[in-house]
C-alpha cells in the first residue's frame, strides 16, 4: 500500500476516534455487533427510535450505501478496515427529511421487499392474498416515485421507510 493510502487511512480513523467523542456514534463490526456511544444513546432515545429494527436497517444499509436518512436523522456511514463501519448520526434541517407517508402495511411491505422476499412469501408472512400484497406495491411505488421492488426497496432503505414511523 502505499504512503498516501495509508496517510488517507489514519487520518480517517484519527477524525472517527475525534467524532465518536464528540457525536452520536456507532460502531459495527464484520460478525454484526454493534455499540453506541452515550451521544447515540441519547440520540436514539430522544428521537424514540426502535433501537432493534434501527440495527437492523443499518446493518443492511452499512452493506450497500453511504448515506442513508431516516425521518429527519442523516446517517453517514463510513467503512473501515475489517467490514468494520462508524455511523454517524445527525439532525437534519426541519422539513429536509424523507417526506413520504407509508402505512404500516405499506411500510411492512417494503420490510419484506427488501429482505427477498416473493409477493407469495409476504402474502403468507402478513396473512393477506397476493392481490393484497400486489394492490400495496402498487401503493408503494405511486409513493416512492418508482416502478419496481428492486427500486422501490432501494429508496426505502435509502431514506429509512421500512422502519416504523420516528414518533
Amino acid at each position: 500500500m502505499d504512503r498516501a493510502v495509508t496517510a488517507r487511512i489514519r487520518d480517517s480513523l484519527k477524525a472517527v476516534e475525534r467524532l465518536q467523542g464528540e457525536a452520536p456514534c456507532i460502531f459495527i463490526d464484520g460478525k454484526g455487533r454493534y455499540w453506541l456511544n452515550g451521544h447515540a444513546k441519547r440520540f436514539i432515545s430522544h428521537k424514540a427510535i426502535p433501537l432493534a429494527d434501527f440495527m437492523e436497517w443499518l446493518m443492511i444499509g452499512a452493506t450497500h450505501l453511504k448515506n442513508l436518512s431516516y425521518g429527519d436523522v442523516r446517517v453517514n456511514m463510513m467503512h473501515l478496515p475489517g467490514n468494520n463501519v462508524a455511523v454517524f448520526l445527525e439532525q437534519m434541517e426541519p422539513g429536509s427529511g424523507a417526506k413520504t407517508a407509508l402505512t404500516v402495511k405499506e411500510r411492512e411491505v417494503l420490510r419484506l421487499v427488501i429482505r427477498g422476499l416473493s409477493n407469495k412469501r409476504i402474502a403468507e408472512s402478513m396473512n393477506i392474498s397476493p392481490q393484497t400484497v400486489n394492490v400495496h406495491l402498487d401503493h408503494i411505488y405511486r409513493k416512492l416515485g418508482c416502478s419496481n421492488r428492486v427500486a422501490a426497496g432501494f429508496m426505502g432503505l435509502k431514506n429509512g421507510l421500512f422502519l416504523p414511523p420516528p414518533h
